[in-house]
């Protein structure tokens, strides 16, 4: 993959993930400021029908793309995100994508050749996708390793949300799982988002849930009284921790300077 292609305006970002609740909007959430934080323009679209996350961040002036009608898919809807996509080629394009309408999202992008379009119009294209432990951990590794194998992209990118526990099957980190390996050669890059130890992380997730309760950015954060001096360093810390790995795949000749 070109590297700076993909993290310069043109570039699409697009997270998907069939299990909900994994922190798929949180990604799109750090990866929508990451670019916007490096003053490159980005165009930041929510498409989840059923938790439409993305859309209240209005400090990143979010486009939202309604998938229902009434308490039907409107098909008609892919079409107008996908032309949005195309008319947004100065921006690095962010999208957040619902679990509830993976299965005919995915469908659209292969029926209608979407990606390759997008590819043939020079815009690179980069999957996300989020693991995560416990219960659901199965189903996003099935999910990360479908993405691969069956969309075509310039870059995969893996996320591995600790936040509420190891990113385990069996007891097994999931990286070492067969099904990870097959695919390890055709992954851009793998973004860990870390687990805290013992009370340190109770605080942490304390901090994360009031950020988000107030559906500010990292940045409208540190201005709000309300929010403790040690949560915001709590925050920023946590920041800085995912955008090295987002500058080490994206921009790597800046890496050790993003998130200062």
């Amino acid at each position: 993959m070109d590297h700076h292609a993909a993290g310069a305006p043109g570039a699409i970002h697009i997270v998907l993930q069939s299990k909900g609740g994994v922190g798929k909007s949180f990604v799109a959430l750090h990866l929508a400021q990451y670019f916007a934080d490096q003053d490159i323009p980005t165009a930041v679209f929510d498409s989840d029908p059923a938790t439409p996350t993305l859309s209240h961040y209005q400090a990143l002036h979010p486009r939202y793309f309604n998938f229902m009608e009434d308490d039907d898919l409107d098909v008609k809807q892919f079409d107008v995100l996908a032309t949005a996509i195309l008319d947004a080629s100065k921006a690095v394009v962010v999208l957040d994508t619902g679990s509830s309408n993976y299965i005919p999202m995915v469908s659209y992008f292969k029926s209608s050749r979407v990606l390759q379009t997008f590819s043939e119009m020079r815009r690179h294209v980069v999957l996300h996708s989020v693991l995560v432990g416990g219960a659901s951990a199965r189903e996003t590794l099935a999910c990360l390793v479908n993405t691969v194998n069956d969309l075509a992209a310039h870059g995969y990118v893996a996320w591995l949300n600790s936040l509420f526990g190891a990113v385990v099957i069996d007891g097994k980190p999931i990286e070492e799982m067969k099904a990870f390996e097959r695919i390890r050669d055709r992954l851009t890059g793998v973004i860990r988002i870390k687990e805290r130890s013992g009370g340190s992380n109770v605080l942490h997730l304390n901090a994360m849930r009031e950020m988000t309760r107030r559906n500010l950015t990292y940045k409208e954060t540190l201005a709000t009284p309300e929010i403790s001096l040690w949560d915001k360093q709590r925050l920023w810390d946590a920041r800085r921790e995912v955008n090295q790995q987002l500058g080490a795949i994206f921009h790597p000749a800046v890496a050790s300077a993003v998130g200062n």
